[in-house]
């Protein structure tokens, strides 16, 4: 099952992502899902919404009814059974590998320049020109 078609996002009320990777800058009103006001000053009729879950993002129940309450929940994936540490879709911003977080990273002894991305050497030793 594909867990995206389970998630709602509380910013701009559609299912299949959540607000953390919702493309919307601006919160939205959950009766119209327009910008700029929130819901109890929209004009429109109010809408019956079905409830959704604070902890899975499923519709259906709530966070105190939610069956994955007392589980683990990655802050990563969004899945639940494992914590982010242990995710095997983390992407490690040190070496850009996927798997592991940048703690956990064996090429921490590296030293990687942010000018030029290059290992060896930091961005004020580099010897390309930065870019603005």
């Amino acid at each position: 099952m594909d867990m995206s078609t389970n998630l709602f996002c509380y910013r701009c009320g559609e299912q299949g992502h959540i607000a953390r990777d919702c493309e919307q800058t601006e919160d939205a009103c959950y009766n119209c899902h327009r910008s700029g006001h929130i819901s109890r000053d929209c004009k429109e009729p109010k809408k019956e919404r079905e409830q959704c879950c604070y902890n899975c993002g499923k519709a259906g129940h709530v966070a105190r009814d939610c069956d994955h309450a007392n589980e683990q929940k990655c802050y990563s994936c969004g899945g639940f059974g494992h914590i982010q540490k242990l995710c095997d879709k983390v992407k490690c911003y040190r070496c850009g590998e996927i798997g592991h977080v940048a703690v956990q990273c064996s090429k921490a002894t590296e030293v990687n320049c942010y000018n030029c991305g290059k290992t060896g050497h930091l961005a004020r030793e580099c010897t390309i020109e930065a870019s603005a």
